[in-house]
């Protein structure tokens, strides 16, 4: 082997010993940004499930309103029916006092 040869193999393997050295140092960040982005995953997988959570009591709580209201109008319908006969009764009652009264 020539010295010419030597000198080029030399600045190939010191090529392929640098870029290997880039190349792990490029590994290196990408696991990083992957942990991070692992870490960030795992935060947002909490974030809905907490949020998961608080629509659910929401949804149970608006449910509960809900059936709630329902009773109130029921009881309501049946006061106003009960106040509409009362007024009828006295409607009728009047009626007759002023039929007979002429």
């Amino acid at each position: 082997m020539t010295e010419e040869e030597y000198i080029r193999m030399r600045n190939l393997l010191d090529t392929v010993i640098e870029q290997q050295a880039i190349f792990a140092e490029n590994q290196r960040k990408a696991g990083e940004r992957q942990a991070k982005t692992d870490e960030q995953l795992a935060r947002n997988a909490e974030q809905t499930e907490n949020t998961t959570k608080g629509i659910t009591a929401l949804l149970a709580l608006a449910e509960m309103h809900e059936q709630e209201i329902a009773k109130t109008n029921k009881e309501m319908a049946l006061r106003f029916k009960e106040t509409d006969d009362r007024i009828n009764i006295l409607v009728d009652v009047v009626e007759r006092y002023i039929t007979r009264g002429q």
